[in-house]
């Protein structure tokens, strides 16, 4: 088993959506490969309370779907405090996630956030092919770059 230790990856979306379940593929093909299921956690959407969550990890890693269209059709970057964090009752970003952890619970932890292109939101279970490739190819460089 390869272990996360101190790092917690949030595998974000909805499976049934077709490529808005990037998120959650993302740590089934890490589980696939052997990484501990707890330190994996998935979710639909970010919370406030996601905040005191994220402070008992050194790192943490927040894998989601993305609509825009990127270079290699997904990014993996480095991600610090909102400056403001402003509520809302649909979903919370990372970024103002980590102002609440900083902010409430005095913690810091090293994030990431791993974006990675879809290209279709239909009522299915399943990956576009585009989007499968994109999942691969974003699982390669994660390994090579976070491990």
């Amino acid at each position: 088993m390869k272990k996360l230790d101190k790092t917690l990856i949030i595998g974000i979306g909805n499976n049934t959506r077709q490529d808005d379940g990037l998120g959650w593929y993302f740590l089934d093909k890490l589980v696939e490969a052997g990484y501990n299921e707890d330190n994996l956690l998935y979710k639909y959407q970010l919370m406030v309370e996601d905040a005191e969550l994220i402070g008992e990890f050194e790192t943490v890693i927040f894998v989601d779907a993305n609509k825009t269209t990127l270079d290699k059709g997904y990014l993996i970057e480095r991600i610090s405090p909102a400056e403001k964090v402003a509520f809302s009752t649909h979903a919370v970003p990372p970024n103002q996630i980590l102002n609440l952890c900083e902010t409430i619970y005095n913690k810091k932890p090293k994030a990431y956030v791993i974006k990675i292109d879809g290209y279709s939101w239909d009522f299915t279970i399943s990956l576009t092919n585009k989007a499968t490739e994109n999942l691969d190819n974003s699982l390669s460089h994660f390994k090579s770059f976070i491990f």
